[in-house]
C-alpha cells in the first residue's frame, strides 16, 4: 500500500473509533467503509466493522460481515478483491463499486487523474 493510502487508511480507522466511542454509529460505519475501500487487503477494518455491528446489535450486519471474513482469504488467494467495495452487508461482496469523491485523489496513481 502506498504511504499516502496507508496514512489515510489509519486516519479513517481512528475517526471511526472516535465516532463509535461518541455513539455516532452511522458516521463510524461511513469511516470504516472508507477505510475498507483504501485498505481492502487488511483484515483490521473488517474486525472493526464486526465489533461495531456487535456494539449496535445489528445482527444482519454481523452475519454479513462474518460471511465476508470467511471469503476474504479466497479473495486474496485469487486476487479478486473488488475495487471500491465498502465491505458492508448491503453491498455485494464480489461487486466493484464507484469510489467516493473524497477518496479518488488518495487512490489515484501519482501523476495521473482517476476518472469515476
Amino acid at each position: 500500500m502506498e504511504p499516502k493510502v496507508l496514512l489515510a487508511y489509519f486516519e479513517y480507522l481512528a475517526l471511526a473509533d472516535q465516532a463509535r466511542k461518541s455513539k455516532d454509529y452511522e458516521r463510524s460505519f461511513t469511516y470504516l467503509e472508507y477505510a475498507h475501500i483504501l485498505g481492502q487487503q487488511d483484515v483490521l477494518c473488517h474486525l472493526q466493522m464486526l465489533w461495531l455491528a456487535l456494539c449496535t446489535a445489528d445482527w444482519r450486519e454481523l452475519a454479513g460481515l462474518s460471511y465476508r471474513l470467511l471469503l476474504t482469504p479466497f479473495g486474496h488467494l485469487f486476487n479478486r478483491l473488488p475495487l471500491g467495495n465498502t465491505g458492508r452487508s448491503n453491498a455485494c461482496a464480489f461487486k466493484p463499486m464507484a469510489i467516493p469523491e473524497e477518496l479518488r485523489e488518495i487512490l489515484a496513481p501519482v501523476g495521473k487523474k482517476q476518472d469515476s
